[in-house]
């Protein structure tokens, strides 16, 4: 079937409204702030082969797994064994997941007795179990320490709901209203987006929606595949570093090479560290996620996300690399890692094709996460026993600059996109009280275009103790965010106990059950992004703006 350009786009945009919508169910329905504040989840919609043909705005780590995800769910539960109302669950890293808190959905799409499509929702779970508040430790060595795992399994079968496992879920985790809250949101997520799909294929037909949504398909690819043809044949290689700082002082190397050839690009990780005894290493999903989110930033930021994007791109990981860990290697903190993956091909590309590239940004991604029981006198009915709470935040830094203009402040980068926590919300829903926010001046990489400047956060314990993990990089010179056409690398990120007082107390890049007491202060930093081009280059106007507004000092 012959399908027409104009009504090609519309249908696009029609689905993207589809997975719009999704989130927007999603969002309003959960019960943990690190969902609706923070918008740490994901929706999209797939053929029932799991090419991806649209998603929500929203985590591009979380997105870019799921055509993966649902390759490993299919070959243990077949779509013939699929039925109208089933919803299947898994957040096994080694299934195509990412890591356990990330629990992913699968919902099909009937029309006419056939499946027509498969609907998607992935959730950051704020606990899932494991040795710490939150489930993410660095120092963990297994998997098996990282919390409940769940294979692919049917949460809801035929509508009817598994029973067995919400309360195997609801016994493991710290938090169990939030954790079932939020996966019943999930749920509404995905009967939005097969609801509307429906709508869809009642006004197209099914022979009509399939064609449509090929076009789209085709259409994507066939412009990454123009905007790497007008590049010339070109080589190049380059590595980023990242702190370990839990099994080894010896940093961790992401090295990549890619090459463009008639309108292909192959992106090698070969002489990529080897995995390693804690949990930075990166599931090969989350690996090929961030690479397709980096390729798609370069050559067609505005083109709407679908697997046709993808398809010009060949990947070489080795198995047994930091990226494509062996079962059953820790995974937890793998953000850290993939934030690096995103950063060097982005590195890696810039010569290629500068113009479309900024300098390093930052992927410090300062990170923490505290639980405990509230025990604040009159906090609630005295009556009641205290409640346990589990809260966590993630602090901006900056962007790079880039040719034309200054990096953006204060912005979670890359596969991130997440939100910082609203200072109010964490005061309402534990015994932190946020002391200060601010941006970090001469944060920001020096150059004719200056990188973007990194935030500052303070937090207050009010009760009387709490478990306190977290983790960060970029904190040392060699992993900074990098310059670019003779711009300089942006400020460190920093983790600080008790900054300023006679018991301050700098953290590693990764810390573990921490525990703060009454009064204790915790300082994040995040790292600024790296500047473009000659410092000296930089016009008077644009050093004048920046002494006025406090970006930078008279020094």
């Amino acid at each position: 079937m012959n399908v027409d350009p104009v009504s090609r786009d519309i249908f696009q945009h029609e689905l993207i409204g589809v997975a719009e919508e999704m989130s927007v169910a999603l969002r309003r329905s959960a019960y943990s702030s690190i969902i609706w504040d923070m918008y740490d989840y994901a929706c999209g919609l797939l053929l029932p082969n799991g090419d991806m043909i649209a998603q929500a705005e929203t985590i591009p780590a979380q997105l870019g797994i799921m055509p993966t995800a649902v390759q490993h769910i299919l070959e243990e539960i077949p779509l013939s064994e699929w039925h109208d109302g089933d919803v299947i669950v898994c957040n096994d890293p080694y299934r195509g997941c990412t890591h356990t808190m990330d629990i992913v959905l699968f919902s099909p799409v009937f029309f006419d007795g056939d499946i027509i499509a498969i609907a998607s929702t992935i959730a950051h779970h704020i606990d899932v179990g494991g040795k710490v508040p939150g489930s993410e430790a660095a120092d963990s060595v297994e998997l098996f320490e990282e919390g409940l795992v769940l294979p692919p399994l049917k949460l809801l079968e035929e509508g009817e709901p598994n029973n067995a496992i919400f309360s195997i879920i609801k016994t493991n985790v710290r938090d169990p209203r939030a954790s079932l809250g939020d996966l019943r949101a999930q749920i509404a997520g995905c009967r939005t987006g097969e609801n509307r799909l429906r709508d869809l294929c009642k006004r197209h037909g099914k022979k009509k929606f399939r064609a449509l949504a090929e076009a789209c398909l085709d259409y994507t690819q066939a412009y990454i595949q123009n905007a790497l043809g007008d590049v010339d044949q070109a080589n190049n290689q380059t590595s980023v570093l990242i702190e370990d700082d839990v099994t080894s002082d010896e940093p961790i190397r992401i090295q990549v090479a890619v090459t463009i050839s008639s309108g292909r690009l192959k992106i090698d990780f070969s002489g990529t560290s080897e995995q390693r005894e804690n949990s930075l290493n990166c599931p090969a999903s989350s690996t090929v996620s961030m690479v397709h989110y980096a390729v798609k930033a370069i050559f067609a930021p505005g083109l709407p996300q679908n697997e046709g994007c993808n398809r010009p791109i060949d990947i070489i990981v080795p198995q047994g690399c930091l990226l494509a860990p062996k079962y059953p290697a820790a995974v937890s903190i793998r953000h850290l890692t993939q934030q690096a993956v995103a950063d060097a091909v982005i590195k890696a590309l810039a010569p290629v094709v500068p113009t479309a590239a900024s300098a390093g940004a930052h992927i410090s991604f300062p990170t923490f996460c505290a639980g405990g029981v509230d025990d604040r006198k009159n906090r609630d009915d005295p009556a009641q026993l205290p409640a346990y709470y589990v809260i966590s935040d993630i602090i901006g830094g900056g962007m790079g600059g880039f040719q034309g203009d200054d990096g953006m402040n204060a912005i979670d980068t890359h596969g991130g996109n997440c939100a910082i926590l609203s200072a109010e919300i964490m005061e309402q829903m534990s015994p932190f009280r946020v002391l200060r926010s601010e941006l970090i001046p001469d944060s920001g990489g020096p150059g004719a275009f200056r990188g973007g400047l990194g935030i500052r956060r303070d937090y207050q314990l009010l009760g009387s103790s709490s478990i306190v993990s977290g983790y960060l990089q970029q904190s040392k010179p060699g992993c900074l965010p990098w310059g670019f056409e003779g711009g300089e690398n942006g400020g460190p990120s920093a983790a600080t106990l008790n900054p300023g007082t006679n018991h301050e107390q700098p953290l590693t890049s990764k810390w573990v059950a921490v525990r703060m007491r009454n009064g204790d202060v915790i300082r994040l930093d995040g790292a600024g992004g790296g500047g473009w081009g000659n410092p000296t280059d930089r016009t008077r106007d644009m050093v004048d703006r920046d002494l006025y507004e406090g970006y930078v000092t008279a020094q």
